[in-house]
């Protein structure tokens, strides 16, 4: 089973990363969440902000998720620490 966790999102760093307030996690998690995560969509490689196309993406992404809650899958933490996950907005 994935861990889960839940939070409200603060930021949005670029396209595809953005920072959440942890509200809660799931009983069920295997491993422990900071109070504040930077989270990394997964499956989804988005153009950075200094490339064409980059300040587009993250507008886009501030547009859907910002100040909203989001319920996140796990997969994994990568190198950068960022954790990696499936997100939803709840």
């Amino acid at each position: 089973m994935q861990d889960i966790i839940y939070g409200l999102v603060c930021a949005v760093i670029d396209g595809d990363t953005f920072i959440i307030k942890v509200t809660e996690a799931s009983e069920s998690n295997k491993n422990k969440y900071n109070k504040w995560e930077r989270i990394r969509i997964a499956n989804i490689d988005l153009s950075e902000l200094k490339t064409p196309g980059g300040y587009r993406d993250k507008v886009k992404l501030e547009s859907t998720i910002q100040g909203k809650e989001v319920s996140c899958s796990v997969q994994s933490r990568d190198e950068s620490g960022r954790v990696v996950a499936e997100v939803k907005v709840i």
